[in-house]
């Protein structure tokens, strides 16, 4: 008791209740445990409580905005079970096994593969840190007087705030550059007005926040090429089965997630965060990469070929702080792209484009409804535009087991009435008939 009063004096709190208060209290009364039960009757309480959760097993989910429910093969999980890869550690090169530093080298080659680009790493944390570790290597690349760095405004809306974050303490400077409010597509003019001689970098997204392709790539390659600016590309890697790779648009570093790769969607993680660059960036680039050699008998072995991180030898040199990465996540990528191989991903990718497209026209033909709302080509997922008040019809839908999106309305301000609409090789054609007539009822 001496020390739970010590505990609670230094925490300035009055009873250890007061450390659950974050949790609604309508939770609290119901998982009420009496004191001095046994470990078997929290155990059937406690499951019994869960049993009220419901899962994407039980309601039809349309959501996106940039994690989606893909299948993912039984291969993968029963790969990554593995005791020899299951774990929560991420060894060092000491005592890493050439088992996993080959899944690792196989990642970072398949990851060129598909962007086209020269070297990958072993994975960054997300997408949104993964970007932000690109701006950051824009700078230690770019021309040294250079400050402003070019950021679209049609990008997920959480990634602006870990990016300032990450630019505390550097001298780069963000400026937004708006997009086309017809087409979803970031503003070509705008984008060319920005982009003079002070200007560090520029970012594209495609598919961007709203699902929409950027389709004028040379516009970038030859803004790059005019400018010598810096150009860092964001990719969904399953819609680069079926376009141009980014290095094709002139991208020195390309980043995204490969969440949709052999990943759950889960509660919003974990995600793989991609990074890329072109061979020349190499040095600079943050993370660990593996690299294929030879041993003293000549055989092939695997060893960490970068590590620059400040506990390595690089230390006040070192091009990132990141203690360690997505490796496990990024391994059950690895096994879902080589279960499905090149054939399975296009035909994936086939599948989401055209089912989209499919659903996109058909919520168009309901009344009050407009589908999709920005005339830009787009991938898996596109924004309708809804009667009313987005976030209401959700909650009516969501008691019909029906989540048609993610409302836009917070996020975005020419965009009140509108929802994000995503599809995945999950959705089946009942599910899409559910939605239909669940956007219909709620318009009655």
């Amino acid at each position: 008791m001496d020390d739970e009063k010590e505990m609670l004096e230094y925490l300035k709190i009055d009873s250890v209740e007061e450390l659950f208060k974050d949790v609604p209290e309508k939770i609290r009364d119901e998982i009420n445990l009496p004191s001095g039960i046994s470990e078997m009757d929290v155990m059937f309480r406690v499951k019994k409580e869960l049993c009220k959760n419901e899962s994407l097993e039980d309601i039809v989910s349309f959501l996106g905005g940039g994690i989606y429910r893909q299948y993912v093969p039984a291969g993968v999980s029963e790969i990554l079970a593995r005791s020899e890869f299951y774990t929560s550690y991420t060894p060092y090169q000491a005592e890493i096994s050439q088992g996993m530093l080959q899944a690792l080298f196989e990642y970072q080659s398949l990851i060129c593969e598909l962007t086209g680009m020269d070297a990958a790493n072993t994975s960054m944390y997300d997408y949104h840190t993964a970007l932000a570790e690109a701006v950051l290597m824009a700078g230690r690349i770019g021309k040294r007087k250079r400050k402003k760095f070019l950021i679209p405004e049609n990008i997920h809306w959480d990634k602006i705030p870990v990016i300032r974050n990450y630019l505390r303490g550097s001298d780069i400077e963000l400026e937004m550059v708006p997009y086309d409010n017809e087409t979803g597509t970031i503003d070509p003019e705008e984008l060319k007005d920005k982009l003079d001689e002070d200007c560090l970098g520029f970012y594209v997204e495609s598919p961007n926040v709203f699902g929409v392709l950027e389709e004028d790539v040379k516009l970038f390659s030859d803004l790059k090429e005019d400018t010598k600016a810096v150009m860092v590309a964001g990719v969904n890697p399953l819609s680069l089965s079926l376009i141009k790779p980014p290095s094709e648009w002139g991208a020195d570093i390309v980043v995204g997630d490969s969440q949709s790769f052999g990943i759950p969607a889960s509660f919003g993680g974990p995600t793989v965060g991609i990074f890329a660059c072109r061979k020349k960036h190499i040095r600079k680039m943050p993370g660990r990469m593996i690299g294929e050699t030879v041993d003293t008998d000549g055989d092939t072995a695997y060893c960490m070929t970068l590590q620059t991180r400040e506990q390595h030898i690089r230390r006040e040199r070192a091009t990132s702080n990141i203690c360690t990465n997505e490796a496990l996540s990024a391994l059950a990528s690895t096994v879902y792209m080589m279960l499905k191989g090149s054939a399975g991903l296009e035909e994936t990718a086939k599948n989401c484009y055209v089912k989209a497209h499919q659903l996109a026209k058909r919520i168009n033909e309901l009344d009050s409804y407009n589908s999709p709302y920005f005339a830009g080509e787009f991938f898996n997922e596109f924004v309708v535009e809804v009667p009313g008040d987005p976030e209401k019809l959700v909650a009516d839908m969501c008691k019909q087991k029906v989540i048609p999106g993610i409302p836009l309305n917070t996020h975005f301000d020419g965009l009140s009435s509108s929802i994000l609409t995503a599809l995945s090789d999950t959705n089946t054609d009942e599910d899409i008939d559910r939605l239909l007539e669940a956007l219909k009822e709620v318009v009655k």
